[in-house]
């Protein structure tokens, strides 16, 4: 009997120094963490990414943009009247306009800011 409550003092204890340990480690990352991310934001990379990032995500919907345009266009095959069809390839083909002049928009834009962030970079 005195064994069996001895290993129990020692899985109780063992538990409690590993949970303590375990503790510890989550500390110590979470204080490892928020150093590496009050670094990060002070890094001028990380205002690089989300400036690439938003252009990335502007850059995707003009594609879908011009998908869902194309696809809006109804084929030959559907019964639809020629006036109906030849209106929906007018307005299909003034989106596409509008979309392409968003994109050279942003492209512009984008070419504007990375040469101002590289003479940023190399006057500073």
């Amino acid at each position: 009997m005195p064994y069996l409550i001895l290993t129990l003092c020692a899985v109780v204890c063992t538990f409690f120094i590993a949970r303590f340990f375990a503790v510890r480690t989550r500390l110590a990352e979470k204080a490892i963490d928020e150093v590496i991310g009050h670094r990060l934001k002070a890094s001028p990379l990380i205002g690089e990414l989300e400036r690439l990032k938003e252009e990335t995500g502007v850059m995707r919907n003009l594609l879908i943009d011009m998908i869902e345009n194309e696809v809006s266009v109804p084929p030959t095959n559907i019964a639809a009247t020629d006036a109906e069809r030849a209106r929906a390839i007018i307005v299909a083909r003034h989106r596409r306009r509008e979309i392409v002049g968003e994109a050279i928009y942003v492209v512009r834009q984008a070419k504007e800011a990375r040469s101002l962030n590289s003479e940023t970079k190399v006057s500073g």
